[in-house]
């Protein structure tokens, strides 16, 4: 799946996390997507991103050193409460192996991770049963991901503060429904967007649907119950397209009403196929389903072309009646759709033959 996705649960900021010894929270693959919500589709907000390989030298980021330190400074994450938790990671393999001792960098990166964590569950997208089913499928034992579900919740979670959101853009909404290369929306760039619809913020109720962000959120308002939210690619080669969104509906709608705000966000050229239903991945605690829409457009491999990433002629809507999180979907795919995954490239099935979630 070519989904740039907001780490699927793994922060931006922790591109570099501790992977030898194992497990941490919050870092196990998934489908989880992009997003966010609004005022109607009530919510409040916090990190999440996945980084693309580029050849130009990126941005700053909170993958430095110094701007991790400010990431958790304004967490309300001190550098006490950091060797706290690195204590509690080195005896129960969330470092570079049980007993060995990681150093204060180290240890930052792995807060900043569970900084995410904290607020995930805070806002209702992920569960502590999840999170330490999800850090036993990494590597840890259970008495393992037990402890550091333990100490998180009861230590290092109270002091992690919300995330405070920049203030939103003064707009003139006078834009054209196509930006110049023919994109309505999936790959367009962010001046398209923000010139077209008017922006909200990263609501609670969009945070609980698409989990905590880590870069820059943006939510759009495209109807009374229908916002977008996405989160800014942070690879300079990208220029801020979105190319990853996530439609979603206070309330579920029927799947002629979600096909439509697809297409309305895909070139006018694009055609669907044949709907696939998938499930979640083996390793997820949870039961659940999706239905997957490929559609086919040339438009949008000239739109990607120019960014220097999956220029296919394929985009892709996945639908979830409840919701997705890192762990896959939430519930049985019902036919009604409370979200949409939207995306450059196509979905297809994996080696074993099964679409995952």
């Amino acid at each position: 799946m070519p989904r740039y996705r907001r780490a699927a649960g793994t922060a931006l900021i922790v591109a570099a996390v501790l992977t030898v010894g194992g497990c941490g929270s919050d870092t196990q693959p998934s489908a989880a997507h992009t997003s966010a919500a609004s005022e109607d589709v009530t919510t409040d907000s916090a990190p999440e991103a996945e980084s693309e390989p580029d050849a130009e030298p990126a941005e700053t980021t909170a993958g430095d050193d110094t701007s991790i330190e400010d990431f958790l400074a304004a967490a309300g994450v001190d550098d006490v409460l950091v060797n706290q938790l690195g204590e509690i990671g080195d005896a129960n393999n969330y470092g570079l192996g049980v007993g060995v001792e990681t150093g204060l960098e180290d240890r930052r990166r792995l807060a900043s991770t569970q900084v995410d964590t904290c607020r995930n569950v805070a806002v209702g997208y992920r569960t502590w049963d999840g999170i330490q089913s999800s850090d036993e499928s990494g590597g840890a034992t259970e008495d393992q991901a037990a402890a550091m579900a333990d100490f998180l919740q009861t230590e290092f979670c109270p002091h992690v503060a919300p995330l405070k959101e920049a203030p939103l853009p003064e707009q003139t909404l006078s834009g054209p429904s196509k930006d110049d290369l023919g994109g309505r929306g999936l790959a367009s760039p962010l001046a398209w967007w923000d010139a077209r619809y008017p922006r909200v913020p990263w609501s609670k109720a969009c945070a609980a649907q698409t989990g905590m962000p880590i870069g820059e959120p943006v939510a759009y308002r495209l109807a009374k119950d229908e916002v977008v939210c996405a989160i800014v690619p942070p690879a300079v080669s990208l220029k801020e397209h979105l190319i990853s969104v996530d439609v979603v509906f206070s309330s579920p709608v029927e799947e002629d009403r979600a096909r439509k705000a697809a297409l309305a966000l895909l070139p006018s050229d694009a055609s669907a196929t044949e709907p696939t239903e998938g499930t979640n991945p083996d390793w997820s605690y949870l039961g659940g389903g999706c239905l997957n829409i490929n559609f086919r457009t040339a438009t949008m491999k000239g739109l990607m072309d120019g960014l220097g990433k999956d220029a296919e002629p394929w985009a892709s809507a996945m639908y979830y009646s409840d919701g997705a999180t890192e762990d896959g979907a939430v519930g049985d795919y019902t036919g009604k759709v409370k979200q949409i995954s939207l995306s450059t490239g196509a979905n297809e099935p994996g080696a074993s033959g099964e679409l995952a979630c």
